[in-house]
């Protein structure tokens, strides 16, 4: 699904696959088709990708990579380049110790900033004689994408919500892929399965799942949710977010666990680990902007849930995939969360 990001498209593929497996399931559209849509400018990489610097190309990812957190060529990153070049394009390159990890982007205003492409030091010849570039950098304004939203009614209206967000890196050029297996297809996955077990028979409380785009370009599809409600936040019991779910040899993480109204929540979890032995280790933390609970947190408590430890593929890496993730936990910590929403296994 090319990384399930703009490029070509590939968010829409995955959403479109996860709406019909909400529909074989048997769950109800919160929205018709189940989409949620909405837009948002950024950048796509799209075709063939080579930079040569003196005659020999580099590799792309690993020694190359455009700088996925200030986007642009800021002053500020240019004054810390230990090299650098602007391309007639506008486009800089930069010469750095070590590479940053990419993500897509996302930009708030029409007409972006010069793009800034990260050169590892190492690769940089002692003397930059020739330098031929062909980045293709499209710029999506008003991008359209999709939350996939679902629900299966309960015996009373008040909702447990399941959260994941569904969308990875893309692409950088047709040659480097982000399959993004731990980040996050395990989340949307562990969310898709407790679809299937509450839709085989009426849970107590209604279960509401919301499958999101946009979450690498800043959380912007749960930011879009939280701000244009689909369910009356009053009556959400609890909103769990659940991103990256694999390996876990070490515990789980909970963020957003020393709130007042989470507290509660956790010491729950605590003591449902106490009776399963299931986790290791269980470790509270405040609440942080780092995944798609963040926004719902001012109007419901919301949790973030993630595990900790191996086995996993690399973060924002071609090597998150399938093969790279353990998922001997997987089982025992779903219940858990099961457990924790008072869902009957």
């Amino acid at each position: 699904m090319y990384g399930r990001c703009a490029s070509y498209h590939g968010d829409s593929i995955a959403a479109a696959y996860l709406a019909d497996e909400m529909k074989r399931l048997g769950v109800l559209p919160l929205q018709v088709n189940y989409f949620q849509t909405y837009t948002y400018n950024c950048y796509s990489l799209e075709g063939d990708m080579s930079l040569k610097i003196n005659g020999v190309e580099l590799e792309p990812y690993t020694q190359y990579r455009v700088y996925p957190t200030a986007r642009h060529a800021t002053p500020n990153k240019l004054n810390k380049a230990s090299w650098k070049k602007q391309l007639k394009n506008g486009t800089w390159l930069i010469g750095v110790s070590q590479l940053d990890t990419y993500s897509p982007w996302v930009v708030d205003k029409e007409r972006p900033d010069p793009i800034c492409i990260e050169i590892l030091e190492t690769a940089l010849p002692k003397k930059v004689k020739k330098v031929v570039a062909d980045i293709p950098i499209q710029y999506r304004a008003n991008y359209l994408t999709r939350n996939v939203v679902g629900y299966v009614p309960g015996a009373v209206d008040t909702m447990i919500v399941f959260t994941a967000h569904y969308d990875h890196c893309g692409i950088m050029g047709d040659k480097v892929l982000f399959p993004g297996a731990h980040d996050n297809a395990s989340g949307t996955a562990a969310v898709m399965d407790i679809a299937r077990i509450v839709s085989q028979k009426q849970p107590y409380y209604t279960m509401v799942f919301m499958l999101f785009s946009g979450e690498e370009c800043g959380l912007r599809g749960s930011k879009y949710a939280a701000e244009n409600p689909l369910i009356d936040f009053n009556k959400v019991k609890l909103l769990c977010n659940i991103d990256m779910f694999c390996g876990g040899d070490e515990g789980l993480m909970v963020f957003n666990a020393n709130s007042t109204e989470t507290k509660p929540y956790f010491e729950q979890l605590k003591a449902i680990n106490e009776e399963s032995r299931a986790a290791l280790n269980l470790r509270p933390r405040d609440n942080s902007p780092n995944s798609d609970h963040f926004w719902f947190s001012n109007y419901c408590p919301s949790i973030f849930i993630l595990t900790m430890g191996q086995p996993y593929g690399g973060y924002h890496d071609p090597d998150d995939t399938c093969e790279g993730c353990g998922l001997a936990h997987y089982n025992d910590y779903l219940r858990m969360i099961l457990q924790l929403a008072g869902i009957e296994q």
